[in-house]
């Protein structure tokens, strides 16, 4: 399953360059640059980012955000933490939230 949002993705990226090359360009122009390492380093905002894929609901999103954490040197305690800061926000809902954070680690742990 967690691989599948990872193929979906890429459907969809290709299909927006199609319909949307202007939006989409521009879209990925700010992502280079607000992802790029700056004063925190890359593993801090991928870190920061999965919190806010979290926060949003968006599985896509936190799938996308833990593979880059990973390949950035992200620890699964790291990712669940910063998964967790979630709960503060959102109680209950954000506990729930959780297995898709759960889902996509055990494609990278264990």
């Amino acid at each position: 399953m967690t691989e599948q949002r990872h193929i979906d993705i890429a459907h969809l990226f290709k299909q927006l360059e199609t319909d949307f090359p202007e939006q989409l360009g521009a879209f990925k122009a700010l992502s280079r640059v607000l992802e790029r390492e700056g004063v925190l380093d890359k593993k801090t905002k991928d870190l920061i980012m999965i919190a806010l894929a979290c926060s949003t609901r968006c599985e896509k999103c936190i799938a996308v955000h833990i593979r880059n954490a990973v390949m950035n040197g992200a620890g699964k305690k790291e990712i669940l933490e910063a998964a967790m800061l979630n709960v503060l926000f959102k109680g209950g809902t954000g506990v729930m939230d959780m297995h898709v954070v759960y889902e996509e680690l055990y494609n990278h742990f264990d």
